[in-house]
């Protein structure tokens, strides 16, 4: 499996199959997703999938839900966006996980 890291800094990080790129995340992730292939699952900071979204570059979203309380969490979306709930699954340990369409 393909796996690409973004970075401002670094050129290389140790790993199977990994790619570091430093250019514009906009420019590379619309030619990923206009490229051959399947799918593409992004992890990633706060700042990271903030541009993301801003950019409307995410299709879907899947949301866990975690029954812990930590207090103040830190935004993703800067403005409203409509989702639309596609599917949820809980689990055992009272994990849920909510998986959103763009709406």
């Amino acid at each position: 499996m393909r796996k690409i890291a973004f970075s401002k800094q670094g050129s290389a990080i140790d790993g199977k199959n990994i790619e570091v790129e430093n250019g514009d995340l906009v420019a590379v992730v619309q030619a990923l997703k206009n490229g051959p292939g399947k799918d593409i699952i992004v992890y990633g900071g706060v700042q990271f999938v903030s541009e993301l979204i801003r950019h409307d570059l995410i299709d879907e979203y899947h949301f866990l839900v975690n029954p812990v309380a930590i207090g103040h969490g830190l935004e993703i979306f800067s403005e409203k966006k409509s989702l639309k709930l596609e599917n949820s699954v809980s689990y055992k340990n009272g994990l849920v996980v909510n998986s959103y369409n763009i709406g």
